[in-house]
This record gives structure tokens, sequence and C-alpha cells, in this order.
């Protein structure tokens, strides 16, 4: 499974502040499974999380979407802070 296509049929409403864990990862007691954020990640470690999914298996994530849709990774959010500050310096003074 890729980014572009992660689709949640079902999404849980558990509190991620409730749960144990870190920022990257944090143990859900209502499911008793991991749940990974993906926004604390970089896009090709959230790839290769997903990928580990087997078909029919189930595989926690948190994640947030953009105004275009799209999933939001650190490389995301890297990427927008790049071209942030480059608008800005090229902006007259």
């Amino acid at each position: 499974m890729r980014l572009e296509t992660l689709r949640i049929a079902e999404p849980c409403h558990a509190d991620w502040q409730t749960m144990t864990g870190d920022e990257r990862t944090r143990h859900c007691a209502e499911c008793d499974l991991m749940v990974a954020d993906l926004t604390q990640r970089t896009s090709a470690e959230a790839e290769a999380l997903l990928a580990t999914r087997t078909p029919g298996g189930r595989l926690c994530v948190r994640y947030q979407v953009d105004a275009s849709g799209r999933i939001v990774t650190r490389t995301t959010q890297q990427q927008r802070l790049v071209t942030l500050l480059r608008a800005l310096s090229e902006a007259p003074r």
C-alpha cells in the first residue's frame, strides 16, 4: 500500500493523548495494537511501514491530510518549510 492510496475504512476514535508511548508510536489499550503516527515519519519510513501490512492484517496509523488531500509526513513538512524559507529569502525587502 502506498501513501496516496491509504484509506481508512473504519477510523478509530481512541484518544491519542491517553495512549502510552512516544510521538512516533503508541499503544492503544482499546484494541491492544500499536498505533504509528505517520506525521512523525519521513515519507520513505511511512511507505515502508505500510508495506509491512499483510493482506487482511491490521495496521493502525494516525495521520493528517493537507489542503490537497495528501498525507502529511515529516518529509512534506520539511518541503513546505524549505519552500517558505526560499520565498521569504527572495521577497523584496
